[in-house]
């Protein structure tokens, strides 16, 4: 090469290299921020509080035993810090973001006042069972702490309302179990129920009691949130998957009190807030049947309250009236209305099996980021999932975009300042997985 040749040649070989390594950085940056979100120099080396938590534990037992419990390995799964205490007086919202009290039924006045500090302080609470209803000797001091803690009225239940718990309504705590979900429970004289009215999870005995106590209940208390559990998955009489949901409702609950992301499979598709299906009454009918709408309506009001399934039960003798066609057709409105998805029994089942084995999760990524992933387990192709994402603080706004390229969109839908967002999927292989990430804006606090 001459001389001249060099002089024109150096410095475009010099180019392009510096175009390849810049192209190269970007790249890296692009693929790191899809896994840590944004990079916002402010906040690195900041420590967030929300992703640790601290288990309970009695002097008394062995150190690490509540860390080794099958809960306490649900949470180290989760990707959170879980550590022990033995004391509540010392807990910090700048290092902790939930403790967890199962079953604490002494607690002393001080340790009670280090709870409720911990709670002013922004920190988050999960209380299972009774807790501060006995004195350090063991005698009975009664609910007078549980009270004040709870912030409602609580009071002893007999065995025979104690057989079962049931998810009642949709939101944070119930999204972990499948609508009107019922687990047994080992009945025990004695067991508490909160008096709060629309309990996501109530108590059901031998007898139908629509007004039964609530099994659970959330509370915000100032800039802290607290919520309580009736039981825990060692109480659970029915098969491990029975324990397993139960020990989902505890995580659940950990998330919203700590402020952490948690997600759902919402159990409808395309996000229908419940199902409806007209049906004949197969009991038959009589006279009192001619005029159903009352029994469509309350049917339609409890499945929009929990998500379950309104039957529009037909009686013989009213199908022989002329009205009850125009009567039907107003029903059926009023379900579309709602949001409710119309089916067949057929339909119901088909879609039942298409979305049991699709699973989800979500992971903090980043001070603004959240990672979902979603995996459908099933033989055949599941279409129309949404999930639910409890960011459990309220959102400006939100967008979604994909991990991996050439990987279909999803989409958001989300109401500002709510503190949930839906995620409309796009369909799923069999055997197939995908993720999201989501970066989000929270809005201004509205905690105490």
């Amino acid at each position: 090469m001459s001389l001249s040749e060099g002089a024109l040649y150096r410095p475009l070989v010099w180019s392009i290299a510096t175009a390849l390594l810049g192209a190269g950085a970007l790249l890296a940056i692009q693929m790191i921020s899809a896994v840590v979100g944004p990079f916002r120099l402010a906040q690195l080396g900041e420590h967030d509080p929300r992703g640790a938590v601290a288990l309970f534990r009695d002097a008394y037992q062995p150190v690490g035993a509540a860390v080794r419990s099958p809960f306490g390995h649900a949470l180290v799964e989760t990707g959170r810090s879980v550590r022990e205490l033995t004391s509540l007086r010392d807990l910090d919202p700048a290092r902790v973001g939930a403790v967890v009290l199962s079953e604490l039924r002494v607690l002393p006045d001080d340790e009670a006042a280090g709870l409720r500090n911990f709670l002013a302080g922004g920190g988050g609470a999960v209380l299972v069972g009774s807790v501060g209803v006995r004195d350090a000797d063991g005698a009975w001091r009664g609910y007078e702490t549980m009270r004040n803690l709870l912030g409602a009225e609580v009071l002893p239940l007999d065995e025979d309302r104690t057989r079962a718990i049931v998810a009642n309504r949709r939101g944070p705590i119930a999204s972990a179990l499948p609508p009107r979900q019922r687990i047994g429970v080992l009945p025990e004289q004695g067991l508490p129920g909160a008096l709060v009215a629309d309990s996501e999870l109530r108590w059901a005995g031998a007898l139908a009691d629509p007004d039964a106590p609530a099994a659970a209940l959330r509370r915000k208390f100032g800039r802290g949130r607290l919520a309580w559990i009736a039981v825990g998955p060692e109480r659970v009489v029915g098969n491990a998957a029975d324990q397993r949901l139960v020990g989902r409702v505890l995580e659940a609950a950990v998330a919203w009190s700590s402020r952490t992301p948690w997600v759902e499979v919402l159990p409808w598709p395309g996000g229908a807030s419940f199902a409806g299906v007209v049906e004949p009454d197969a009991g038959g009918g009589d006279a009192s049947d001619a005029r159903p709408e009352q029994a469509w309506r309350r049917a339609i009001d409890a499945a929009e309250k929990d998500a379950g399934t309104a039957r529009l039960l037909v009686p013989a003798d009213a199908r022989r009236h002329d009205a009850t066609e125009a009567r039907l057709a107003d029903a059926i409105g009023e379900l579309r209305r709602r949001g409710a998805w119309l089916a067949t029994r057929r339909e119901i089942s088909a879609w039942t099996r298409q979305r049991a084995p699709v699973q989800a999760s979500v992971r903090r990524a980043g001070p603004r980021r959240i990672v979902v992933a979603v995996t459908n387990f099933g033989r055949s192709a599941a279409s129309r999932v949404v999930l639910r994402v409890f960011l459990n603080e309220p959102v400006l706004r939100a967008e979604v975009d994909t991990t991996k390229l050439l990987q279909s969109a999803a989409r958001v839908q989300l109401q500002p300042n709510a503190e949930v967002l839906d995620l409309i999927l796009p369909p799923l292989d069999p055997r197939a997985s995908a993720a999201f990430s989501l970066d989000y804006e929270p809005a201004p606090s509205q905690d105490g």
